[in-house]
């Protein structure tokens, strides 16, 4: 089941982890926080491959590359990509 995550690009950064289907992982996707800044928000939309996490925007200057490191190591784990701030889009008028 997916949810809807709020998101607040300024006190956290998150992060998007694609797990294979046979991993441990696929079935236990709590278990991709290795780390204690890390917290498991859940899958993205339908995509039960693809896992959401947050860390707190203040530590991540220092703990970037230990997290990163240890997610880009784990056995099942085919790729980790920081997520940007999603960009305010601009709705389009009459007078277009």
């Amino acid at each position: 089941m997916s949810s809807v995550h709020a998101q607040n690009h300024d006190e956290n950064v998150y992060l998007s982890v694609t797990v294979s289907p046979s991993s441990r992982f696929f079935e236990n996707p709590e278990s991709l926080a290795v780390n204690p800044a890390l917290t498991h928000l859940g899958s993205v939309g339908a995509l039960r491959d693809v896992q959401l996490l947050s860390a707190p925007r203040g530590s991540w200057p220092r703990l970037q590359g230990e997290i990163l490191a240890s997610l880009n190591s784990l056995e099942g784990v085919k790729h980790v990509e920081i997520q940007g701030t999603p960009r305010q889009r601009v709705k389009r008028g009459d007078d277009l």
